[in-house]
């Protein structure tokens, strides 16, 4: 595709059009407000709508449109109530008591009851539903998970419980800073049981077979294509919801969908680098700092990747300020660790990042004298093959990591091997790669977010990665001795990120994204959450 000439096009065709700002739909003056369909666009496809197995930032993101748990992010971007009216935590941390509110009920109007989070929480750990998140349980301390995901005890094992059918009780095993921040999380809202298991593998598999307790039911499901969610009349809180309808629309076009936003058809849509410089002067343009790392994931299993020193090439190799600056233009961060900038302080303040300091960065004299080692004990120069997501940015990345790498290694192949997103993921939780082009964005605001994926055995360890000191510093913070001292915390995952980055070169840091965005200036509600879910679900069309 000849970009220049397809963007001259684009900018040719919304000169005629005019520059709407994506409002154009203002002319209806009667119109009430909530009245006219709210569109979205994506461009990554939704996966899943099964809140247990879902792990993608798409079916999370429309999940939360139709589901709801025990909390939300309001529109002023803090934690309030939302199934549940209020919450207890006990003196010593270890258990959390949740009161539900009175009426609530699914949208079949089945009572919505303490029983719904029991089994929600006991489905995510059940070793027969397989659940890539099923981590999680075990991340918030929550009794027998780990014993559970294991398979040494039973789900209803698992330390939840209804004591009535308005109170649901969590039992830890040592106290989480953010277990009620992670109940946002679509893997912890509620799940009807006898629901659920009347619908055997067919839940969740279309509209008619799932039941909603969010804001929103979904109407239309066509995949690869678009999905609507109408108003939800019997969600607790329907009344102080306007907006009657909500179709997000799968394009990895991006071109023409900011067309349809000039047009007024569109009124969310993410741009490409290419795409700022043109519209950061648009009344709807927003630029958004985000906590999701883009970063390289060597498969320790991969003949040449396995190569500590290869490794170690080409995080050296890697120019990440012109990779941000001259490639992406989104408003991303170069970054030289795993863990992202503003996620985690100490109790003084300090950023996590500061506390880490620098590590391997950008230098091509130690890039060429690392592939010189690796070459000696290889015994060749080795081929490298990328694996990424063939959407814009990764796409481009992926292009510009190729030429830094061979500019730098001397000799040393590298291949592109660009995927729908969704068979990228597949790949790499099969193992079926050399080297791994990903981004990940934590669920809840503490560096264990990043450093569990990395964990010998971890569900989500794409690069059978093991370190034994690695996995001692993990456990000291997470569950362990420091696990009520914050300061010893953040050293003791200061010290096992430095393990993965700088000792192992596992992980291999580029940058922390930035999102640059078109939000039409007739919508209200966008929620520019760092971490978590509910975005858009109070997103509001004003005509």
């Amino acid at each position: 595709m000849n970009y220049k000439k397809v963007m001259a096009c684009a900018m040719a065709a919304a000169m005629t059009a005019g520059c709407s700002s994506g409002s154009k739909a203002t002319s209806s003056s009667s119109s009430t407000v909530g009245a006219t369909p709210v569109k979205i666009a994506i461009e990554n496809d939704m996966n899943t709508m099964d809140s247990s197995i879902a792990t993608d930032g798409s079916s999370l993101s429309l999940i939360a449109f139709c589901q709801s748990g025990l909390v939300q992010y309001g529109t002023d971007g803090k934690i309030t109530g939302d199934l549940a009216e209020s919450w207890d935590e006990s003196d010593d941390g270890k258990t959390y008591t949740f009161h539900l509110r009175d009426g609530i009920k699914w949208s079949d109007e089945t009572p919505i009851t303490a029983d719904d989070f029991v089994y929600a929480f006991q489905r995510l750990v059940d070793p027969d539903t397989a659940s890539e998140y099923n981590y999680l349980a075990s991340a918030l301390n929550i009794e027998n998970a780990a014993e559970v995901i294991s398979g040494d005890k039973k789900p209803e094992e698992l330390g939840v419980e209804a004591t009535d059918d308005s109170t649901f009780v969590v039992h830890l095993n040592a106290p989480c800073s953010f277990f009620v921040s992670l109940m946002t999380f679509p893997e912890f809202y509620p799940l009807n049981r006898n629901y659920v298991t009347s619908q055997g593998d067919q839940y969740a598999l279309s509209p008619e077979n799932m039941i909603y307790s969010g804001i929103y039911t979904m109407t239309e499901w066509s995949q690869g294509n678009s999905y609507t969610f109408e108003h939800n009349d019997n969600y607790w809180d329907s009344d102080n919801y306007k907006q009657k309808e909500i179709i997000v629309q799968f394009s990895q076009e991006i071109q023409s969908t900011v067309m349809e936003y000039e047009q007024g058809n569109v009124d969310y849509v993410s741009l490409s680098g290419e795409m700022v410089d043109m519209y950061k002067d648009d009344a709807g343009f927003r630029n958004i700092q985000q906590a999701g790392v883009w970063y390289l994931c060597p498969n320790m299993d991969d003949k040449y990747m396995s190569n500590e020193n290869l490794r170690k090439a080409i995080a050296y190799s890697i120019d990440r300020d012109s990779i941000v600056n001259d490639v992406l233009k989104t408003g991303a961060t170069a970054i030289d660790g795993l863990v992202g900038y503003g996620v985690s302080t100490k109790t003084d303040g300090t950023d996590f990042r500061d506390v880490a300091g620098d590590l391997p960065g950008y230098d091509p004299d130690k890039a060429a004298e690392y592939y010189k080692k690796a070459v000696e004990e290889i015994g060749e120069n080795p081929t490298v093959d990328i694996l990424y997501d063939n959407a814009s940015d990764s796409s481009k990345m992926a292009e510009n990591l190729q030429q830094m790498i061979e500019k730098t290694c001397d000799g040393i192949t590298v291949t592109l091997s660009p995927n729908p997103k969704k068979t990228r993921i597949q790949m790499m939780f099969a193992h079926d790669f050399s080297i791994g082009l990903t981004r990940w964005g934590p669920d809840y605001s503490d560096p264990q977010s990043y450093l569990d994926l990395f964990t010998t055995d971890a569900s989500m360890n794409f690069g059978n990665y093991s370190n034994s000191d690695f996995d001692s510093y993990e456990t000291k913070a997470t569950k362990g001795e420091d696990v009520g001292d914050q300061d010893k915390r953040i050293d003791d995952m200061v010290a096992a990120e430095k393990v993965l980055v700088e000792d192992d070169a596992a992980c291999i840091p580029i940058c922390q994204e930035g999102g640059a965005v078109l939000i039409s200036t007739d919508v209200d509600g966008y929620i520019p959450l760092v971490i978590g879910n509910g975005s858009w679900r109070h997103f509001t069309k004003n005509h």
